[in-house]
């Protein structure tokens, strides 16, 4: 079929016009995610949060934020959080990281510097199977440590890989457990032995500029820990008495394991306080959606003097793009208001 020249005209002009609205919706389209995201945040990172409310790095957000490591640090400046955490889980599986992982890690620091976001805690030397500490068990390779001085030798081994992470992302603490409860040597024993190997590790740290933070997990979730509760937790950074030796108090685990909170008002514990976690129990989702009053709770850590990391290691309610706009949202109700 032949096309007059006033027939082209007209189909040009329909397709520049057509090209135009396209071009004009995708920027409506775009500025309308922006919109959601601006109002959603309360105009993202013109405020930044008050609270030091810290993501773990890799836990929700996929939606939003994506799984790009560098992309998610700019996502949580945008937000308009002002620090981070878990960026690295260091694992001692045997294998060294390669130059490509360590130059990552470098990069990663260096963005957290430059975006202003203050690096929390990494994940290191939390053993959950073995009685580490108790009774010096632990499986390396392929042989089986069950003396103390070679669970030393592999204790010096995961702090110095531990080090290597750290000075890479900038970051200054730790965490550390004990391991589970052991069956060979009475539980008096057993807490005297991770006393003694707690303040070997708290020296250790000390003398690189390090921090070890203890957390208390609980035994529904891991069944069989040996340190199972705050007032515990602090009862052996209290016997350790040094600096580098502090309490990580996960909320989470305190409710789910106590039944209550109350621990945060012994000063004992509260004393020996370096960092919090924080999750709704049961389910270990948001705030708001379990059966902790976090707007209490908050305000309680706030009046009495903690400006510190509240560690967000929690799980969604749902996968959503939804859910995790409105778990922001959450944030900001939940933010000390100025």
């Amino acid at each position: 079929m032949e096309i007059t020249k006033k027939e082209n005209m007209k189909n040009r002009r329909d397709f520049i016009k057509l090209a135009m609205l396209s071009s004009v919706g995708i920027m409506m389209g775009c500025t309308s995610k922006k919109q959601e995201f601006d109002q959603t945040l309360k105009y993202g990172a013109k405020r930044k949060f008050i609270r030091k409310f810290t993501p773990r790095f890799s836990m929700g957000y996929n939606f939003i934020a994506g799984k790009d490591p560098f992309k998610r640090m700019q996502f949580f400046h945008d937000a308009g959080f002002t620090a981070v955490e878990g960026v690295v889980f260091v694992t001692h599986n045997g294998k060294n990281y390669t130059e490509a992982q360590k130059q990552q890690q470098i990069a990663l620091g260096k963005m957290a510097r430059e975006l202003g976001l203050e690096m929390g805690n990494v994940s290191s030397m939390n053993d959950k199977d073995f009685a580490m500490m108790g009774e010096y068990q632990l499986p390396i390779k392929d042989k089986y440590v069950s003396s103390k001085e070679g669970l030393r030798e592999e204790l010096v081994r995961r702090m110095e890989k531990t080090f290597g992470v750290l000075e890479r992302l900038g970051s200054k603490e730790f965490i550390i457990g004990a391991g589970t409860k052991g069956s060979k040597l009475s539980a008096t024993k057993q807490m005297d032995n991770t006393i003694e190997n707690m303040a070997f590790c708290a020296d250790y740290v000390a003398k690189r500029g390090y921090k070890i933070v203890i957390e208390p997990l609980n035994t529904i979730s891991h069944p069989n820990i040996f340190i199972d509760n705050a007032t515990m937790g602090a009862e052996i950074v209290r016997a350790v008495n040094k600096p580098s030796c502090r309490l990580l108090y996960d909320i989470f685990h305190e409710q789910m394991q106590v039944g209550n909170l109350k621990s945060l008002d012994d000063d004992k514990v509260w004393n020996c306080i370096e960092s919090f976690h924080i999750a709704d129990a049961p389910q270990r989702c948001e705030p708001t959606s379990g059966v902790i009053d976090y707007a209490k709770v908050l305000d309680k850590i706030w009046d009495k003097g903690f400006r510190g990391f509240l560690g967000l290691e929690h799980r969604q309610t749902e996968n959503t793009k939804e859910c995790e706009l409105r778990i922001l949202e959450i944030y900001r109700k939940l933010d000390k208001q100025s």
